[in-house]
């Protein structure tokens, strides 16, 4: 059934931003555009793409989520959207302002109200990039966030199923993943990685490989009523947050090859560590 299952699921690979190639076997859900600019999503050759202010000129790369069924699109209030029965995948973008609070709250009312005019009614992983980071700002987001969630028939799983990063400019972009009739299950262990196992594989954020080893193995996941595990090597992409371009150096053999490895220098929430893992594993 696990296999079945991750047959089935979402899948994400790191390609250059010049070029995104086709595969004739699966649709693209949605494309994040990671560059030395920020630009509204835009509906391109039938699926959303989001452009992010978080990549020097020339180094940048785009996120491709992808789909084994067949995806519509469209765009509502700002928001532009794809899905494909089962997934939505939903990208805005806030421009800079200094009320976070009402700005989140009006941009993910109109982003949950799509999702659940089109019956996507569980929101499992959330990304947000915003522009001087720092713990008031994203509060306030959180707080505009928080109060969108409470007025739509949509349910969440909070900051455990949330990446937060600073972006070098644009405002506040943000993307979020939502599914139909999977049931999502929300992982934590007590070395802090957080994540979402659904459909056979699990979405995870980690301040360290060695957290993210903990998270997803077999014997944390018991925990949390499932029955299923990982580890390091079952990782299919990664994506690496550092402050300093020196963070940004991964050896580590216990990933597998052919694991799609990205790296982004970022402003971080904590003080504490200096990178954050996240990425898709199974």
């Amino acid at each position: 059934m696990t296999r079945q299952l991750r047959a089935r699921a979402l899948s994400s690979t790191f390609e250059p931003l010049t070029v995104v190639p086709d595969d004739p076997a699966r649709s693209r859900l949605g494309v994040v555009r990671f560059a030395g600019t920020s630009f509204n999503p835009v509906l391109t050759a039938g699926y959303p793409e989001l452009t992010v202010f978080l990549a020097e000129e020339g180094h940048g790369f785009a996120e491709v989520w992808t789909s084994s069924r067949s995806v519509e699109s469209g765009e509502h209030k700002a928001i532009a959207y794809a899905h494909d029965g089962e997934y939505l995948f939903c990208a805005g973008r806030i421009p800079p302002c200094d009320e976070h609070t009402y700005a989140g709250r009006l941009a993910y009312r109109a982003a949950l109200e799509l999702a659940g005019k089109l019956g996507y009614r569980h929101v499992f992983r959330m990304w947000n990039y915003l522009q001087d980071l720092t713990p008031q700002n994203y509060r306030d987001f959180l707080l505009g966030q928080a109060e969108a969630f409470a007025r739509r028939p949509v349910t969440w799983s909070g900051l455990t199923a949330a990446t937060v990063v600073g972006s070098r400019g644009g405002g506040i972009a943000f993307h979020f993943l939502a599914c139909r009739t999977g049931r999502p299950v929300t992982i934590i262990s007590p070395s802090g990685a957080r994540g979402v196992y659904l459909n056979g594989r699990l979405y995870f954020s980690a301040p360290s490989l060695d957290d993210a080893e903990k998270l997803m193995s077999a014997a944390n996941l018991a925990n949390w009523g499932v029955d299923d595990g990982f580890g390091l090597h079952d990782i299919t992409s990664l994506k690496i947050y550092g402050r300093q371009p020196g963070d940004l150096v991964l050896a580590d053999p216990r990933l597998d090859p052919g694991t799609n490895v990205a790296y982004l220098q970022a402003t971080l929430l904590q003080d504490e560590p200096a990178m954050e893992f996240e990425g898709v594993a199974g």
